[in-house]
């Protein structure tokens, strides 16, 4: 079978991962839990553990849920397709909005099974050493060389071509930026970044460690003129994302260049550029898209008069995974009347994001004082 029409029919929704169990099998191999598979698979479900897969049904997701009840199940409906996408992980949220506890396969929001089992079948990446290695359980696996191309993430990463759009954009647009790029001619996959080597960490905005290689910075300060001007230059280029920078509108990016007075910003002294694509909340509207396509540079220019009793200028990159998150949360908490439990689950999906930003980069450059810089009189 092609790999799109595999792929087609392998993600149709809800995913049937379950089914009639198989006849003599053991409790842990019918089990579909994550914790289940990680019995053998230890390394995968460590790094699993620490993904964002692992944190898709969120306190933020199960805030909105709840909010919308049984009610709106198309609206439920549309968010579990991404963020629990299994037949049985629907059921168990269709339970918990009638009043029951949350069962555990739903909470572990994109888990091992929803890409690797139907009908308890599993499949994988048809590579060495994996198809050795998928032979000694489960009565082997199917081996689908799918799971290796850039068309196997799209079902959750890129809206159809009839989904969301505003000005004309995709909202969800990773794939179809991807295969307009070098990226995707010299055969540069998803997996090939966002699962080195077979790896389940599934990197993205929320590492530094990953962001930070695949951009190149540059920092260029000019000696203080005789105007007293501070002159720099930032320039911060998508030199390996495969797509744009940030890719979705949920990420922001704040370049800041300012003068340090002793130990606070000197007066009047900042200067910014946010590279991302802010809209409104309700999705109609564009206050910015400044995004970076693979290859493409912004840079920050600084041109400022030297106040008198700074010390140094600061360069600093600061990455907000979740800045459209976070104002949308302050928003549906001023918005809507909400219950005590829903307004504590909507406060702690808040708190995470607000804390999840972090430093990607930084210079200082130490600035002559009026005294080093003032010319030597005679001795």
């Amino acid at each position: 079978m092609p790999t799109t029409a595999f792929l087609s029919h392998y993600w149709t929704r809800p995913v049937p991962i379950g089914g009639p169990a198989p006849p003599h099998w053991p409790a842990f191999e019918t089990a579909l839990s994550a914790r289940a598979c990680g019995q053998c698979h230890i390394s995968q479900y460590r790094q699993w553990r620490k993904s964002r897969h692992a944190l898709a049904m969120g306190p933020g997701v199960m805030g909105q849920l709840a909010k919308a009840g049984l009610g709106h199940w198309a609206f439920v409906r549309g968010c579990l397709s991404c963020h629990a996408p299994a037949r049985r992980q629907w059921r168990e949220v269709r339970a918990m909005l009638n009043g029951q506890p949350l069962a555990t396969l739903a909470h572990q929001g994109v888990t091992c099974a929803d890409c690797h089992v139907r009908h308890y079948q599993r499949f994988g990446p048809a590579l060495e050493p994996y198809l050795a290695a998928g032979r000694i359980v489960h009565g082997g696996f199917t081996p689908r060389r799918a799971f290796t191309r850039s068309r196997f993430c799209i079902s959750c990463h890129q809206f159809h071509r009839s989904g969301a759009r505003l000005n004309g954009s995709l909202l969800e647009n990773v794939y179809g930026q991807w295969r307009k790029s070098r990226y995707a001619r010299e055969k540069v996959t998803c997996q090939s970044c966002h699962m080195p080597d077979g790896r389940h960490n599934f990197y993205g905005i929320h590492n530094p460690r990953f962001v930070r290689r695949a951009l190149t910075i540059h920092f260029r300060t000019r000696p203080l003129g005789s105007g007293q001007a501070l002159k720099a230059r930032l320039v911060i280029t998508n030199s390996g994302v495969g797509h744009d920078f940030p890719t979705y509108t949920t990420p922001e990016v704040i370049a800041t260049i300012w003068q340090r007075c002793a130990r606070v910003v000197c007066r009047g002294s900042v200067r910014r550029l946010v590279i991302g694509w802010r809209i409104s909340l309700d999705l109609k509207h564009q206050y910015f898209d400044t995004r970076l396509k693979p290859g493409q540079s912004r840079d920050l220019s600084y041109d400022v008069a030297k106040a008198p009793h700074a010390t140094a200028l600061a360069a600093r990159i600061r990455v907000y995974p979740d800045a459209a998150y976070v104002r949308f949360f302050r928003a549906y908490l001023a918005r809507y009347t909400l219950t005590a439990s829903e307004r504590r689950t909507i406060r702690q999906a808040l708190t995470r994001d607000l804390h999840s930003s972090y430093v990607l980069w930084q210079a200082d450059r130490p600035l002559p004082s009026p005294q080093t810089s003032r010319p030597a009189g005679p001795h």
